[in-house]
């Protein structure tokens, strides 16, 4: 996302009309909006929010099998599908580390350095040389741990249905976007679940298959229209506006002063200094930029904890991580989450990705031995499709006239994509055909959108074709009846019969190719429609 550049002194002369529309107070800091309720009752809500560490939040799990309901009667599980982010990382490149020592040198050689700016130089260097020998981008030893545990407890939660795959012929599929840290995690996550039961070692593929298509779909040219969008002034004027508030001069010079002396400081904020990486691509030209340089440290050093003993907390106190944490999800909102009201550009490049976990059922319930799909993706991955489907704390988008604020939306990094979010669908049959499923987020049995019908009231269980029919707006066939004559139910729960529906003549395993033609047809058409309306609104 480009956001344009904040000049020295620029912060001074945003409106008050601005800070009113922000509803944020201007020349102090902000409330502690962990207080929310909105925020407390956030499904994703981790342990260390109280640190806001945005969307480099580690994983914390958000629920146990003890909390969920009970499968209804008669159903047996078919299949199980998920969605996640790799987990914790090195920094993604030598960017914040490098102009957060450069401007430490500035300071050394001018003796402008306090008692506790002494020690961020070496800290900051430790930092650098952990990232090197791990290798910037790559899954750290905490991120392979994440996935490890998070497969263990797939398989410790539904104990009976991995039992029995191996001896049914069944076999597990494994999805990567392709970059590395994706397919690192996804190999981790492999570890986890032959460690709860050696005997998917049999059934896991050798090779992790890549998709970028559905699983990097950000960058692919298909995705032109977003990329547009995401580098577009309404984007970069709307962000940028929000971080040239005066409170980010107040809370950057608030942590500053406690690292460097106040004259450096105020040489700092007057654009004396220059600093760019060595892409040449970020720079410190103020003290907001040297500010979030920090902040980007201190939020990527707890997920690195196995690869060294940090103490960035000591630079950066809770009040100002909140504001800093709030500038970071302020550009993962507009660039890729909810963003504004009326437009689905940010998220509609999710749906092939949606309709790819309805083929996965489509093709189980149609006979195919896949039985399991673990996708291993990114940030820019979840977030559009919790904005697609709804997610808690994705529901709001907001308008040019009022906009994102924590006091004012539910949505947070730290919730919405900490390191390794992930979503999971579990999926049931019964005898008589109908076919339901639940939906975990980050290990939470949630409900989906309201614009979804339960089975029952109060039921975390969906039918599968009504949730078609609510997540991707298409009218579907009535249900399909239990088919008269001989029928079998084998040992994973799936009726397969040769009977032909009655009224139509087609033969019953066609069905899911044909919902999944009738479903292409009208996604097909919704996206010409989005294309020209986002062209129109650009």
């Amino acid at each position: 996302m480009r956001l344009r550049k904040i000049q020295p002194r620029h912060v001074l002369s945003v409106s008050a009309a601005l800070c009113a529309a922000l509803v944020l107070p201007c020349a102090v800091a902000p409330a502690a909006y962990a207080d929310d309720a909105a925020a407390q009752n956030s499904p994703g809500t981790q342990a260390t929010q109280q640190n806001f560490y945005a969307s480099k939040t580690p994983y914390v799990p958000q629920g146990t099998p003890a909390d969920y309901q009970s499968v209804p009667a008669g159903f047996s599980q078919i299949y199980t599908e998920s969605l996640a982010r790799h987990g914790a990382r090195a920094l993604s490149s030598f960017k914040y580390d490098s102009l957060t020592q450069q401007l430490w040198q500035q300071a050394k050689s001018e003796n402008a350095l306090t008692a506790l700016g002494a020690t961020l130089g070496p800290e900051t260097a430790a930092l650098t040389a952990a990232n090197d020998k791990l290798g910037y981008g790559n899954l750290s030893g905490l991120g392979a741990t994440q996935h490890q545990e998070i497969g263990a407890r797939t398989v410790a939660r539904m104990p009976d249905f991995f039992a029995r795959l191996a001896a049914n012929g069944d076999v597990i599929d494994l999805e990567s976007s392709g970059e590395p840290r994706a397919t690192e995690s996804g190999e981790n996550f492999a570890v986890g679940l032959r460690a709860a039961n050696p005997a998917l070692a049999a059934i896991l593929p050798a090779t992790m298959r890549e998709s970028p298509a559905t699983l990097h779909f950000h960058d692919q040219d298909v995705n032109q229209d977003y990329m547009d969008y995401e580098e577009s002034d309404l984007v970069a004027d709307t962000v940028s506006d929000i971080w040239n508030q005066p409170h980010s001069a107040e809370v950057s010079r608030h942590v500053l002063e406690r690292i460097y002396t106040t004259d450096f400081v105020d040489r700092l904020a007057a654009g004396v200094y220059h600093f760019a990486d060595p892409k040449g691509k970020t720079t410190i030209d103020n003290e907001v930029d040297a500010a979030m340089m920090l902040y980007n440290l201190y939020i990527i050093a707890p997920d690195l904890v196995e690869e060294g003993d940090w103490h960035f907390d000591q630079y950066i106190e809770p009040a100002d991580a909140e504001w800093f944490a709030y500038l970071l999800d302020t550009e993962d909102f507009y660039s890729k989450g909810p963003a504004f009201e009326g437009s689905e550009i940010t998220y509609a490049m999710a749906t092939p990705l949606l309709l790819e976990f309805f083929d996965g059922i489509d093709a189980r319930l149609a006979g195919s031995n896949v039985a399991a799909t673990f996708r291993f993706a990114h940030a820019e991955t979840i977030v559009p499709f919790a904005a697609l489907i709804q997610l808690p704390g994705s529901e709001q988008q907001v308008t040019t006239a009022a906009p994102y604020t924590y006091a004012s939306n539910a949505w947070r990094g730290e919730s919405v994509t900490p390191m390794a979010a992930n979503v999971q669908w579990d999926v049931y049959s019964n005898a008589a055909g109908q076919t339901i499923l639940r939906m975990l987020y980050n290990e939470k049995e949630i409900p989906f959108n309201s614009s979804c019908q339960p089975i029952t009231a109060g039921s975390h269980y969906y039918d599968v074709n009504q949730l078609k029919h609510c997540l991707l707006g298409i009218d579907l066939p009535a249900a399909v009846p239990t088919p008269a004559g001989p029928s079998d139910t084998t040992a994973s729960g799936i009726t397969t019969s040769s009977a032909e529906l009655a009224a139509t003549g087609v033969r019953l395993e066609a069905m899911p190719m044909l919902i999944t033609l009738l479903l292409a047809a009208g996604i097909a058409l919704r996206l010409v429609q989005r294309t020209r309306r986002r062209h129109a609104e650009l």
